[in-house]
């Protein structure tokens, strides 16, 4: 099994744990949320049922506080009075970035049946605006599309980040004992071969990126005929025995290698977010003399790129390979 596997097997046992507990604790998911009304047709009820006695019609467009959900209910704080609606009938206020723990299809509707809108891949990034069932609700940044995906593939950034964690603890008690070459008899040649074998595993990874320009761009990556971004940083790292996996965000936190903010050397992991929320969203790999290489969604291949000021105001910091 690769690595990328058991990352994977432990995010579904993870998300899988989460999604139980939303399909059988409300109580554990009492965090408020804001929330608006999309129907006419919405009514708030006493108990999370619709043959409970029925409260009061719930306006179109009006604003509720979500203060926990279970079984495609919502229990709701609205104009003073508590109640319970169904899911179904609300939309966040605020979109909530998340990111697909697999490669998910995306649905006209809230079911399998509906019409296929196409697929996402792992770890891309989506936007969810409303849960409906086992489907939420989602759209790409721009806000063009909107479709459904089901639930238990995506995960929050700080879900991933806690599986990744978890594999982390996983692999090292799995007994990797990291024993590192030449450490029985030190001496400053031990330390200037294993710096010359850094700099030449280095030269390696870039020499193999390079040999990969003009692979085609593919949300839906399928390595080494095709890559996304982090995939393609994975790859070529992964050759030469840097572990980088996962999405650019979880590369962007991989507290095993050093964080820099300047200075950068060349096959360093360059972590931009795109976007502007603050969070990894892209990454790449810096050649020296200000180019790097990557991925890219915009020009749909593998191609060679500079640090101009738009690059350097995105880029959050760099990982160093070690």
């Amino acid at each position: 099994m690769t690595r990328n596997q058991r990352l994977r097997r432990i995010l579904t046992a993870l998300l899988a744990a989460l999604m139980l507990m939303t399909a059988c604790a409300p109580a554990a998911l009492a965090t408020s949320f804001k929330a608006t009304i999309n129907s006419s047709s919405a009514r708030v009820y006493s108990s999370p049922s619709t043959s409970s006695k029925y409260s009061l019609p719930a306006l179109k467009n009006a604003t509720v506080t979500v203060t926990g959900y279970a079984g495609g209910w919502a229990r709701i704080s609205y104009k003073g009075n508590t109640g319970y609606m169904q899911i179904k009938y609300l939309n966040l206020t605020s979109r909530i970035k998340a990111y697909a723990a697999k490669s998910s299809n995306v649905y006209k509707s809230a079911s399998s049946s509906s019409s296929r809108l196409g697929t996402i891949p792992r770890g891309c990034a989506v936007y969810v605006i409303g849960v409906s069932g086992d489907y939420c609700r989602i759209q790409n940044r721009s806000g063009s599309v909107t479709g459904y995906v089901k639930s238990d593939n995506l995960a929050t950034r700080s879900e991933i980040e806690a599986a990744y964690q978890a594999w982390k603890k996983a692999q090292s008690a799995s007994g990797s004992s990291g024993s590192s070459s030449g450490s029985s008899s030190g001496g400053s040649s031990s330390g200037s071969s294993s710096s010359e074998s850094s700099v030449s595993k280095i030269d390696r990874v870039l020499a193999l990126a390079v040999s990969l320009i003009g692979r085609p761009y593919a949300l839906d990556d399928d390595p080494p005929s095709s890559f996304n971004c982090s995939s393609f940083v994975e790859y070529c790292m992964e050759k030469y025995g840097y572990s980088m996996q996962g999405t650019a965000a979880s590369q962007a936190g991989d507290g095993r290698y050093s964080k820099v903010t300047s200075g950068y050397q060349k096959g360093d992991v360059l972590c931009f977010d795109t976007d502007g929320d603050g969070v990894c969203d892209h990454t790449a790999i810096y050649m020296g003399n200000n180019a790097f290489i990557e991925a890219s969604q915009n020009a749909g291949k593998v191609q060679t790129n500079s640090l101009t000021d738009w690059y350097k105001g995105h880029l959050l910091w760099a990982r160093r390979p070690s």
